[in-house]
């Protein structure tokens, strides 16, 4: 049961500044800005601090309004608040921008990415901004954490790429972190992963408006980049909620696409008005940067196995499959990575979600987490 307060969560972005962040590729950001946004007070020994990792296509605006009349709460609001799962009248609550974040549009494409301006040249890096992996994103937001007072973590929860991140954080700084949650990840993409998401980068990199990665903000490549976002989202959607919601109606009354070539299917059209929407929200560039980040993404990585990174793990963890999972192969990453766990003497905790919405089930279901949050969360 999810508990809501009356008043709603008011949220607010904030900005924190690095200079000249090294990253694992060896070049060197000399200006860093990171959105982030905060919930709930900080207690006096700064030990209740719960750190939010966003999604592929997510920022930090995980849970609340930005103001009474907003309509659109945060992505994780279900679960994040007063009296919920991850409770801000208890906890500290950070959620913050992964580095090269994907959304342009203010106040979410806040964090610095191939649309910023490079201080060096006084141009957007757009092609030019340096390849990043995982790593980057839990330095960058282990460097803020220093600037807020925090060393050590209650716990670091997030889905998809968020998960992501909290596995990373909790091989490469395990005396940092007390707990994990990990919901709808992986721990590396395979060559099925790795083909879809290069389909992706294609279909923008073929759009003629692409040129090379150097469009002007007048003319984006809108066609590949909604291409790229209806592959993800279709990936993304569970069979049987696409089959509950669409069918195999048609979008107008009347018109037949099975003997209408110009009459489109429900699903057809409804896809076709998600890319045209979400593409005008993200930048192209940051697209293609962030599906590389996600294509290099090896939780054994430095680790020589996948026992070794485990192994390393000191953190209690949970982890929230969906089950109706399509975007990623659940039955590979997640038996596996539930098998190194036990073989490595590992303990972890496994709450699946339902198979309706397939990988978004750790968006639209999370609230049907929220006991098996609150519980693990409050585990001493």
């Amino acid at each position: 049961m999810i508990t809501r307060s009356a008043t709603p969560l008011l949220a607010e972005k904030r900005v924190a500044h690095l200079h000249d962040f090294p990253l694992a590729c060896g070049r060197d950001l000399e200006r860093v800005t990171i959105g982030y946004e905060t919930y709930g007070r900080l207690n006096a020994d700064r030990s209740n601090a719960i750190l939010v990792c966003h999604f592929f296509s997510g920022t930090s605006h995980a849970a609340g309004v930005y103001h009474p009349e907003d309509a659109l709460p945060g992505w994780w609001d279900p679960v994040i608040g007063p009296g919920k799962a991850i409770d801000t009248d208890r906890d500290f609550v950070i959620a913050m921008d992964a580095l090269g974040c994907v959304r342009k549009d203010h106040p979410h494409g806040l964090t610095t990415g191939p649309a910023t301006v490079d201080p060096v040249s006084g141009q957007p890096y757009g092609p030019d901004f340096p390849p990043l992996v995982v790593s980057d994103t839990v330095r960058a937001h282990r460097q803020v954490l220093r600037q807020l007072g925090i060393t050590r973590l209650k716990a670091i929860v997030g889905p998809s790429y968020g998960a992501m991140q909290a596995l990373e954080w909790a091989t490469r700084f395990p005396d940092e972190v007390e707990a994990v949650v990990a919901a709808i990840g992986l721990e590396g993409f395979q060559a099925r992963e790795i083909g879809l998401y290069h389909l992706m980068e294609q279909a923008i990199r073929r759009d003629p408006a692409f040129r090379n990665g150097r469009y002007s903000a007048d003319t984006p490549p809108s066609e590949g980049l909604g291409l790229a976002i209806g592959l993800m989202l279709w990936s993304s959607s569970g069979r049987a909620q696409m089959v509950d919601t669409f069918g195999r109606r048609s979008a107008a009354p009347g018109r037949n696409p099975a003997k209408e070539p110009t009459a489109r299917w429900a699903i057809e059209e409804w896809l076709s008005q998600e890319m045209g929407v979400r593409a005008g929200f993200v930048d192209a560039n940051a697209w293609i940067a962030m599906l590389r980040t996600c294509m290099a993404w090896d939780l054994a990585e430095g680790f020589g196995s996948l026992e070794r990174a485990v192994s390393a793990i000191q953190a209690r963890v949970l982890l929230l499959p969906a089950l109706g999972d399509e975007l990623v192969d659940m039955a590979h990453h997640h038996d596996r990575l539930v098998a190194t766990f036990h073989a490595t003497g590992k303990t972890v905790e496994v709450a699946p979600l339902p198979e309706r919405f397939g990988h978004l089930a750790g968006l639209v279901d999370i609230g049907l987490a929220s006991d098996a949050l609150r519980t693990f969360l409050n585990e001493e």
